[in-house]
């Protein structure tokens, strides 16, 4: 196996991609996230990948495409996974169930030439193979069927699918002529990790760089998102006023006479959230981050202003700021972190021990009527992932699952309604301003999910 990093700064945040077969580093070189370093595997003639390259990061997101699949599944050790993404691969890549039918697999080795290459390439590519035929490497006959023969051989000495490897999101094309898209929905159905499964109308290549975009999106860019909405964000952020008073009710009702000395607040915006609260709660000492400066809110005797990325806001001061807060909130903010589990580890050492936990992110069906726009998708995790990242942390933990339906008058209301609210963050459509309106929907179903946890268990490592 090969591996390089493509982009490598000072950053505690990994892409790691395992790339699909006759492709290379520089086949993914374009791809750049800021505050992200990424490093790419490929030439998979073995599975020796040395996991000390890992040990250096907090945050790993991991995108294994193609054959990538099956030498992540083989080769990673997935505890030091953040978030696993599959697409157009199994854990199966010969198999006429599961993966590539076997006879499919044997002849593109046994007749592999230069010129086959090139029909496997325009056939993997589909209508992508003009914008990126330039980023395939040289033919290598050795290289290549060396690769080839090796999966075969490993593949056909495990037959059973690693129940090491935990997946979060499988992307399954349905124009997929190298992975059948039935065998694909076969083997991941079944898989252990039951990860979530998105199914595009797209050849076996996808377009890597804008998926990564919307799984990791640029801090920077989120920013300026809703910094350029502040002006109409309040007028149009009717769902987000919905769940910031249900956020603030739910509060009330675990604790009446909630404990408000000393609050910390995670993406505070222009404060619908943050007035509520204030209303009912009367905070001592307030302090807001957000990721662009803030208003003046003047809702507490004493206020701090913090501007910038509140996961790594939370990891350095949780090295020396210990049991200071009696409560941490945040309403409709951390569906943005790349790493919500050691968010809610960091931030829980900035709590008292009796302290309070109340937030709300989004499920993984929130507006899933924009699909026909951008069919990737943020990823948000599960009900289940959320417990279990709060369960080690916290004795008592209450969640909420809730279901807001918008309708609109139009495509363009509801257009005006995600770029008047900032919510789009930095996703971005590959169709045109045209198309986006004959495709965008005239309803938005946000799923929110409320959180309030308490009692800070004893056990909290380091």
């Amino acid at each position: 196996m090969k591996y390089e990093f493509t982009h490598k700064t000072d950053n505690k945040r990994l892409i790691l991609i395992f790339g699909g077969w006759s492709t290379d580093a520089s086949f993914y070189s374009d791809i750049k996230v800021e505050g992200w370093n990424i490093l790419v595997a490929w030439g998979y003639s073995d599975f020796v990948f040395p996991d000390e390259l890992l040990n250096d990061y907090h945050t790993i997101v991991l995108f294994a495409w193609s054959l990538g699949v099956y030498a992540a599944a083989r080769t990673l050790p997935f505890a030091k996974i953040t978030t696993a993404i599959a697409i157009n691969g199994t854990e199966f890549p010969v198999n006429d169930n599961l993966g590539i039918p076997t006879s499919i697999f044997k002849g593109t080795l046994d007749s592999l030439s230069e010129k086959n290459l090139l029909k496997f390439r325009k056939r993997m590519s589909g209508s992508h193979y003009a914008e990126i035929k330039h980023k395939f490497p040289p033919f290598e006959k050795d290289s290549l069927s060396k690769e080839l023969s090796y999966v075969f051989q490993d593949s056909k000495e495990n037959t059973q699918s690693s129940m090491a490897s935990r997946w979060n999101r499988v992307y399954i094309s349905g124009n997929d002529l190298i992975f059948p898209s039935r065998n694909q929905k076969k083997a991941w159905m079944n898989h252990s990790s039951f990860p979530e499964i998105v199914f595009l109308k797209d050849s076996h290549f996808i377009n890597l760089e804008n998926l990564i975009k919307t799984i990791v999106p640029s801090k920077e860019k989120v920013s300026l998102r809703f910094r350029r909405a502040v002006p109409t964000y309040d007028s149009n952020a009717h769902a987000q006023r919905f769940i910031a008073t249900r956020l603030v009710e739910l509060i009330a009702a675990k604790f009446p006479n909630l404990k408000s000395e000393n609050v910390l607040e995670i993406g505070c915006g222009t404060g619908i959230f943050t007035k509520l609260f204030a209303e009912r709660f009367k905070p001592v000492r307030s302090t807001y981050i957000d990721l662009y400066p803030l208003p003046v809110f003047n809702l507490a005797p004493c206020e701090k202003y913090i501007a910038g990325d509140a996961e790594e806001w939370a990891e350095n001061e949780s090295l020396s700021a210990r049991e200071k807060y009696d409560v941490v909130v945040a309403a409709s903010a951390i569906q943005w972190f790349a790493n919500p589990g050691r968010f809610f580890r960091n931030v829980s050492k900035l709590m008292k021990r009796d302290g309070v936990l109340a937030v709300s992110t989004f499920l993984p069906d929130n507006v899933n009527e924009l699909s026909e726009v951008n069919p990737f998708s943020m990823f948000y995790p599960p009900r289940k992932s959320v417990e279990e990242m709060l369960h080690p942390l916290f004795k008592n933990i209450f969640m909420e699952e809730m279901t807001i339906e918008m309708n609109f008058d139009s495509s363009r209301e509801t257009l005006l309604h995600l770029r008047n609210t900032g919510v789009a963050g930095e996703t971005s459509s590959p169709l045109s301003f045209t198309e986006i309106l004959r495709k965008i929907p005239t309803t938005l179903t946000y799923r929110p999910l409320y959180i309030v946890a308490s009692g800070l268990k004893e056990n909290i490592s380091s």
